[in-house]
């Protein structure tokens, strides 16, 4: 599974070196989004699942004490703690979430970025500062939609598309 993951994330960042243009001077603070939704370490899962359902998403950062600790998933919520019967209203974030988060910084460039979610087979990098304080994140969902031409965006998509399907 991780291998067909792989390789839709290289697939994917191929087709963006071949067409160049977009990520060329691009930096993570460009195109990182703003505005995202976090969790306290502390809470229980039935928090982390209302935020999801609320924010719309299917990751959220897990703070601790101000700085990022690991990362959430709708994923973790099911294979984690559903599938082995923990009670969702006592469970912590702590004891579910993925702790060896990648993190990107803000001033890489984009082609770094993409490079650490192929390594790493993740979609979602959250963004931090030299402190691990949360300013962002950044997709492969965002890189797509600020693709300048308009097959780039459907192509990367379409990779998207195929890598959560063999997630699934």
């Amino acid at each position: 599974m991780w291998l067909a993951a792989a390789t839709g994330l290289a697939l994917m960042i191929a087709r963006a070196r071949r067409a160049g243009g977009w990520l060329r001077g691009k930096k993570v603070k460009d195109v990182m989004v703003q505005s995202v939704t976090a969790i306290d370490a502390s809470a229980p899962l039935t928090e982390a699942a209302e935020k999801m359902r609320q924010a719309n998403v299917g990751v959220l950062p897990v703070i601790e004490n101000g700085r990022v600790r690991g990362v959430i998933t709708d994923r973790d919520l099911v294979i984690r703690a559903m599938a082995r019967g923990s009670d969702p209203r006592s469970t912590r974030v702590a004891e579910c979430h993925t702790s060896n988060v990648v993190c990107a910084r803000p001033d890489w460039d984009l082609q770094e970025a993409m490079d650490r979610m192929a390594e790493h087979q993740v979609g979602r990098l959250p963004v931090v500062d030299e402190s691990e304080r949360l300013l962002g994140i950044v997709t492969l969902g965002s890189l797509a939609l600020r693709a300048k031409r308009e097959d780039e965006t459907l192509e990367t998509a379409k990779e998207i598309s195929r890598r959560s399907a063999r997630s699934a």
